[in-house]
């Protein structure tokens, strides 16, 4: 799927029935984009793998080692805000007692506005 730069109208005619500001507030968040990258290459992972995708990525981008307290704070956003977020919205199934997710299927526009690679 092409999308032109600044179009992102296709992000709300996904099925999930959120609105495009809805999905636009979801993505401006970077740890959600990293999340969203990981699953999209790995639809079954435990949180403890996507706190270290969240906390290597940040260290990556920042040129910092990776702290515990920044780890730790991943996991405690993934657990609270991103992964329930994105069960609500239909793109994934949060298993919270087994601290994993199942399933998720991102949609092909998010794909195609956070330009990840197929």
């Amino acid at each position: 799927m092409r999308i032109e730069q600044g179009d992102f109208s296709a992000i709300e005619e996904t099925a999930s029935g959120q609105t495009l500001d809805e999905w636009l507030e979801l993505l401006a968040k970077p740890k959600t984009r990293i999340t969203l990258a990981y699953l999209h290459d790995h639809p079954n992972a435990t949180v403890d793998e996507l706190a270290t995708a969240i906390a290597g990525k940040t260290a990556v981008e920042t040129g910092r080692i990776v702290t515990e307290a920044e780890y730790d704070e991943a996991c405690i956003y993934l657990y609270h805000s991103i992964l329930p977020r994105l069960d609500d919205y239909g793109v994934l199934e949060y298993d919270h007692a087994e601290s994993a997710v199942r399933d998720a299927t991102i949609p092909a526009a998010v794909v195609a506005v956070l330009e990840i690679d197929e």
